[in-house]
């Protein structure tokens, strides 16, 4: 790591809230026994041209995110999201990562526990309110069959 103090000490603070940001984004997107997750606060971590796809289509701007993910979410009982190992590449006030991820939802029809892995791959950008998702690109790596027709049932619009 080159640089003086004060960008060495900048560059850790800016990689810690990142790493807070994509930690939020878990919290506000996790869903406890029907209880929906925070779909307003999960927007409001995108900047106001950020663009969240998931893999089915994609939305940008925080309004039509939340409306997005008010969408997706009527499906599960409960959905937990762990944030695993990360490489984060900050230059200035924009930034990079790759994030893998490990998901556990059950259906509101089925009490099974439905297993994904995937790789978030994402952009960020320094705003006046701190560190925001210009990009967030999710990547399947391996689901149960079950997911994937959860999110046939989706993208059919049922």
């Amino acid at each position: 790591m080159t640089g003086t103090t004060e960008e060495r000490l900048r560059r850790v603070e800016d990689i810690l809230a990142i790493k807070d940001l994509r930690a939020r984004y878990a919290h506000a997107a996790n869903m406890i026994k029907g209880r929906s997750g925070d779909n307003k606060v999960f927007a409001s971590l995108f900047a106001e041209d950020g663009t969240f796809d998931p893999g089915m289509g994609s939305a940008t701007g925080p309004a039509a995110i939340e409306a997005m993910m008010d969408k997706l979410t009527t499906q599960w009982q409960s959905a937990v999201h762990h944030m695993l190992n990360s490489v984060i590449e900050v230059d200035g006030d924009t930034a990079t990562g790759t994030i893998n991820g490990l998901m556990v939802f059950t259906k509101k029809d089925d009490p099974t526990p439905i297993w994904l892995s995937n790789i978030y791959n994402d952009t960020y950008v320094r705003t006046a309110a701190g560190w925001r998702f210009k990009l967030v690109t999710i990547t399947d790596i391996f689901a149960q069959p079950a997911f994937f027709e959860a999110y046939a049932e989706f993208a059919a619009g049922n």
